[in-house]
């Protein structure tokens, strides 16, 4: 699902000279055999070299699968091989390479092979890679001494097992538009946490992301949820990566349209400059950073009451909600609570303050080497939440001073986003500090203390009669839209619902070694998530805390055996 990217002195021949060197080749054929280059560091055993076999030759394509692997399958598996290949082969035809250069723009055609068609390969990868590009391909021999001289990009074989490989091979293909787009076209080499988000939207504009059960789209929830608290702009190649830049390039396109990503790909500039260019050329009054910080309340709370801004309107981004880090302050006496935290850049985290009593001062100083924004949100006991800005204004300290905190408001939650001031220096890897200093003042009457107590009896009546109220529509639904016998969908974090709370109750049974705190509340949250995960590990499960369809059949094959 990656890229590989080569730096070279970009020196493009003209196009008599490539259509001398390349334009005569001789017409493929199904069964003939090529050695091409490889990455090494994705190829599962560390070869340069593969073999290939030119297995279907479709109208857009030529796909190639790995000959040795290809000639060890049995023949059932061959046939099942070519069945799922001949019907990638049509959608690539039909879809996606019709619907993504009319959306991106062309990939460069004929190409430095002069041959319109691009080369699919399909090899055996490391785990967890799907697949690559290489932009070394893209160039001549004499510049790139490992080109294969084609427009190409590499699949793992395991994809055309399973049900993503449409999605893995428009990701794909769009890191071979967007060489053609930027590189070659503007000289400019995007940045890579962009190219891959381009890549991973690719498939929700083709629709893939609402089809079937287990999407890619819900494979990069899972991810986010994971580590929702990293960088946006630092890539290490790491599943979390994958998941941040899908979350926000859906909320970027969802709420902006989806042309500031082409307009983004059509400039000369590169990753947050070509988004803010793309931005005021479509009459957007909001920064880069400001979008940022919008899209972190929208994962944290995701309702559209305190503003369209703050909520996705994309029914499987539904439950997504990032859980805080959440602070008590004491509820006796004065409070002076000290609290360091830090940021990579482009990168944002939630702070949840609950309790105390009176008024409420937090004071927050900031790294002068970074530009940090931040809003925050008051939620009333009465009225509902309401997001605020907190004004910085450039300064490294700032002041929040919420008068009767405790008897008026049932939580304050804080979201900052930063990114380098310097960024023609700083390092990319380098974090940058915020200090909380919160103090409340007034000690608590018996007066106050009634008063506290006879709120929370009434919330408690509150929250009384709207479980009394869920309990008789579940009644009322005679239980028949799930069962607690079988798993027949995909679970995973943020989901709420009543298969969550079989699966809660599958856990406790498996005992507290798997799930201890044996909590069954119908929410797929962090505990639920861990469960998960340390079950999937004593049955050798990919350890990813997503219940499809591995753990779902391991987990059936246990209630029938009980």
């Amino acid at each position: 699902m990656c890229f590989k990217k080569q730096k070279f002195v970009l020196i493009f021949f003209i196009f008599s000279f490539l259509f001398l060197a390349n334009g005569f080749s001789l017409a493929k054929s199904e069964g003939e055999q090529q050695t091409f280059f490889v990455e090494k560091s994705f190829d599962q055993a560390q070869r340069d070299q593969v073999q290939f076999r030119l297995v279907k030759i479709s109208s857009q394509a030529y796909f190639y699968i790995e000959n040795d692997w290809y000639l060890t399958i049995t023949d059932q598996e061959r046939g099942a091989i070519n069945q799922n290949l001949a019907i990638l082969a049509d959608s690539f035809d039909k879809e996606i390479y019709p619907k993504l250069t009319g959306f991106w723009g062309p990939e460069w055609t004929p190409g430095i092979d002069n041959d319109p068609k691009i080369t699919i390969v399909f090899e055996q990868l490391v785990k967890g890679a799907a697949g690559y590009f290489n932009d070394a391909n893209e160039y001549l021999k004499q510049q790139a001494p490992f080109s294969n001289e084609k427009e190409m990009v590499y699949l793992s074989i395991e994809t055309l097992k399973g049900t993503l490989a449409k999605s893995y091979l428009a990701h794909e293909f769009t890191h071979l538009i967007t060489f053609n787009q930027k590189d070659r076209l503007r000289g400019a080499a995007e940045d890579i946490w962009l190219n891959e988000a381009r890549a991973e939207y690719s498939p929700f504009y083709l629709g893939y992301d609402s089809q079937g059960q287990y999407t890619n789209l819900q494979q990069r929830i899972n991810d986010f949820s994971q580590k929702p608290f990293d960088s946006l702009i630092i890539w290490n190649s790491e599943q979390s990566d994958y998941g941040v830049v899908d979350m926000f390039i859906q909320y970027l396109s969802e709420k902006y349209g989806r042309d500031i990503l082409v307009q983004s790909l059509q400039s000369k500039k590169t990753g947050a400059d070509s988004i803010d260019e793309a931005l005021i050329q479509a009459g957007v009054n909001e920064s880069f950073l400001q979008i940022f910080n919008n899209w972190a309340i929208a994962v944290f709370f995701n309702d559209c009451s305190l503003d369209n801004k703050f909520c996705f309107k994309n029914q499987a981004l539904a439950n997504l909600r990032i859980p805080p880090n959440l602070i008590v302050l004491p509820s006796m006496g004065k409070t002076n609570l000290s609290l360091n935290y830090s940021l990579l850049p482009w990168s944002s985290n939630w702070y949840k303050f609950i309790g105390s009593e009176g008024d409420l001062k937090i004071t927050f100083n900031f790294d002068p080497k970074a530009q940090f924004i931040l809003k925050y949100v008051l939620c009333e006991i009465k009225d509902g939440c309401k997001v605020f800005d907190l004004d910085i204004g450039g300064k490294n300290q700032a002041e929040l001073l919420i008068k009767n905190f405790n008897s008026q408001y049932l939580s304050l939650s804080i979201i900052p986003s930063v990114k380098p001031r310097f960024s023609n220096t700083a390092s990319l890897g380098d974090a940058y500090s915020f200090s909380v200093l919160a103090q409340t003042s007034n000690e608590p009457s018996q007066n106050q203390d009634e008063a506290l107590i006879k709120a929370l009896l009434a919330q408690i009546e509150q929250l009384k009669a709207q479980i009394a109220k869920i309990q008789a529509q579940l009644l009322a639904m005679g239980q028949t839209n799930y069962s607690c016998s079988s798993f027949q969908t995909n679970l995973y974090f943020g989901l709420q619902n009543n298969q969550v709370s079989c699966l809660q109750e599958f856990l406790k049974q498996q005992g507290s070694n798997i799930y201890p705190q044996g909590i069954v509340s119908g929410y797929f949250g962090s505990l639920t998530l861990e469960a998960v995960i340390k079950f999937q590990e004593k049955y050798a499960i990919p350890n990813t805390g997503y219940v499809g369809v591995l753990t779902r059949t391991k987990i059936n094959e246990l209630l029938k055996i009980k």
